[in-house]
């Protein structure tokens, strides 16, 4: 589950899964993603990002230089990306900022970043929500999984200027911290040994657990809950020690993890289809941050943005990818929780989110901040504010299906597994020239930051 955690230690089993994991996705070597998006803006997509980014003075301005470090593999879409970010941030400046990348948890591993970046060790670093709760407490009604009513509501929430003010308001009081856009994470479910029709299969089963609130979770389905460490999975689970695993698909894929249990549970955390845009995000050193010139913080700002929509852009078309392959190659059987039987993913959610937020008031949240978070996730789930969302889903599922297509094509022509895929690895983007970057990058479709230019830019 890509949810809250309650420890540095606890937490670092997510925050690992997620960089060496969960970021495997594929670019197309060929086709660019957003090529099938329109060339024109409609009037029914007001939420649409349409700005021209970069192209700011950075004249008589003195060279910086920021430490940044991250602990994602190679060939992953966050060592990828970071690479990336790198080469389109200098280029812009001139060459006046330096991103001195530290890559493969080479400095730090990323457990260690919420230790360092608030001191301004490193400069900037990707951090996940439940780290961040080990010194302040308020990030927890906003962020608790299973609540969400659709897609378009995860977009929605962490889009708003309200959840900026948030951001802004507990990363500054508590950790010395700059939000500088959010990083996208998959969308977090069970695997298991045995199959699944209903709440009740937990009854027993020792299930994979990363902390105190998924103890809680797992307590509330009936299961046993068993923390282990991420290399320690594969074993546990192969050999029997666990009978449940939490995982996003392609991550049952990357770890081979199939070898282990043969049965997708399927009660996504998050609503299917989705991802969790909200749970983490790259901050600046806020010593750092405000000691930058605004035309720096501008270029800084803008590559952050665009690197947060090919992340989200590039996990949403490529999930179906890694499910069919695990299906068809991997003979994974989808037990289908939440679509044969609704009414018992419905009552495993409701169970979560009670157990959770009883959890979360034990931790010292109190009542009146869990209500103000819930009246504010409510409101946002209105229709008449998610459908406004609706044209950014279209658009990528359209290019899931795309892809998906591709490489069926590919294996009946004969191709190999390894070939099908090889035009979507990752490792393609390493190659990539600054204005090829810059091209790509800003053709994926993105959706409108309502967050206040100046307040992001203090």
């Amino acid at each position: 589950m890509k949810i809250i955690k309650t420890s540095v230690i606890c937490s670092f089993a997510l925050l690992f899964l997620i960089g060496a994991v969960g970021l495997c996705f594929a670019a197309p070597q060929k086709t660019a993603p957003a090529k099938k998006a329109p060339a024109g803006i409609s009037a029914a997509e007001p939420t649409r990002d349409t700005r021209t980014l970069f192209g700011h003075d950075v004249e008589g301005l003195a060279p910086v230089s920021i430490v940044w470090a991250t602990d994602a593999t190679f060939g992953t879409l966050g060592d990828a990306c970071a690479v990336s970010f790198k080469k389109l941030v200098e280029a812009e400046s001139k060459g006046k900022i330096k991103i001195d990348l530290h890559r493969f948890g080479s400095l730090y591993r990323g457990n260690d970043i919420p230790k360092v970046l608030p001191i301004g060790t490193i400069q900037m670093g990707g951090i996940h929500k439940g780290n961040l709760m080990t010194r302040e407490m308020g990030y927890a009604p906003w962020i608790i999984g299973y609540i969400w009513k659709s897609p378009e509501h995860l977009l929605a929430v962490p889009t708003s200027a309200e959840w900026y003010e948030m951001e802004e308001r507990l990363a500054k009081d508590k950790w010395n911290i700059k939000p500088l856009a959010l990083s996208c994470v998959g969308n977090w479910d069970y695997f298991s040994k045995t199959p699944f029709k209903s709440m009740k299969d937990f009854g027993g089963k020792k299930v994979w657990s990363y902390g105190e609130l998924a103890n809680a979770y797992i307590g509330a389905w009936g299961g046993t809950p068993v923390m282990k460490s991420t290399s320690e999975m594969f074993m546990a689970y192969y050999q029997g020690a666990l009978e449940v695993i939490g995982m996003i698909r392609i991550g049952i894929l990357d770890y081979k993890l199939y070898e282990g249990g043969k049965y997708w549970v399927n009660i996504p955390v998050y609503p299917p289809r989705s991802m969790g845009i909200h749970y983490a995000a790259n901050y600046m050193n806020r010593d750092k941050w405000n000691s930058l010139p605004t035309a720096y913080k501008k270029i800084i700002l803008d590559a952050s943005d665009l690197m947060s929509w090919v992340g989200t852009w590039e996990i949403m078309s490529q999930d179906e990818m890694a499910w069919y392959r695990l299906q068809h190659q991997y003979k994974m059987t989808d037990c289908a929780i939440s679509t044969k039987y609704p009414k018992e993913y419905e009552k495993i959610k409701a169970a979560a989110v009670e157990a959770g937020k009883k959890f979360l008031l034990k931790r010292g949240v109190a009542e009146q901040q869990w209500n103000e978070a819930q009246a504010f996730l409510a409101k946002y789930a209105d229709p008449k504010i998610t459908s406004r969302y609706s044209w950014w889903y279209k658009l990528a599922w359209a290019e899931a299906d795309r892809r998906l297509a591709d490489v069926q094509k590919s294996l009946k022509e004969g191709k190999s597994w390894e070939e099908a895929y090889k035009p979507y690895l990752f490792k393609n983007m390493y190659d990539w020239d600054v204005e090829r970057i810059k091209k790509e990058w800003s053709a994926v479709p993105r959706v409108k930051w309502e967050w206040n230019e100046a307040t992001r830019l203090q």
